[in-house]
């Protein structure tokens, strides 16, 4: 895979054990979630900083999971995957390249994925704990999301509702990602979806969406609601995946 330049701009800054991410860094659209559940303290190599300038790995490639926790269809990816398809749907995407089995991963193809804390834990109340969570996520910040990397994609969809992550009311997810605040998205379900736009309407369309996390349980029509505000304005701006 060729990077684009933004994405080899902030593999220079990163230190090698940065959590990057993982999927299509050339994509239009991003998925933040709120750190990788795993273990507290585990070195994380897949979607850090070495493992993208190596390029041993293309974490673009769809696959079929093998573990027990990603063949669960509650499972964040399973998740992420069931927005994906909705998505493709709603747009009349025709997949040349059919899945091969109900739990495959295929939207990593065209979306990049990342997560607020470079510090993994298997649940958000333990990750709350880390000594240096507070602090490690407001250096993250500033380092990697204040960058021209983050700035590039067209449509981003926060996944974390939890204001020690990130906060919505004082204005934070405007500041950082340089959109504004307009309106909360009004659908059948409880889980609220807060909708920003780029400052500059007119140029460099961007749409930026900010909900709860997928884990667990979640509004029954939301992932829909979610898909429907995206193809929207990809029709609307007359963008490709």
């Amino acid at each position: 895979m060729v990077y684009n330049k933004n994405f080899e701009e902030l593999l220079k800054t990163l230190p090698d054990n940065e959590y990057v991410g993982l999927g299509n860094p050339n994509a239009k659209i991003l998925f933040i979630g709120k750190e990788a559940g795993t273990d507290i303290g585990t070195e994380i190599f897949h979607g850090n900083t070495k493992s993208w300038k190596v390029k041993e790995f293309d974490y673009s490639k769809r696959y079929i999971p093998i573990e027990p926790h990603l063949r669960n269809l509650n499972h964040t990816w399973q998740r992420y995957q069931k927005l994906y398809d909705k998505i493709v749907s709603k747009l009349c995407i025709i997949d040349d390249n059919p899945k091969k089995d109900k739990y495959e991963i295929t939207f990593l193809e065209n979306i990049f994925t990342t997560e607020f804390s470079n510090m993994p834990a298997k649940t958000t109340n333990t990750a709350k704990k880390q000594i240096d969570f507070r602090t490690e996520l407001e250096k993250r910040k500033l380092a990697f999301f204040n960058t021209n990397f983050i700035e590039q994609f067209s449509i981003i969809v926060i996944f974390a509702n939890d204001s020690n992550y990130i906060e919505t009311y004082s204005g934070e997810v405007s500041k950082l990602f340089k959109v504004k605040f307009d309106y909360i998205y009004d659908y059948p379900g409880r889980d609220k979806i807060w909708i920003h736009s780029g400052i500059h309407s007119g140029f460099n369309p961007k749409l930026l969406i900010h909900t709860r996390q997928l884990t667990n349980s979640i509004s029954k029509d939301l992932l829909d609601s979610i898909s429907e505000i995206i193809t929207n304005f990809i029709k609307a701006n007359s963008l490709n995946l």
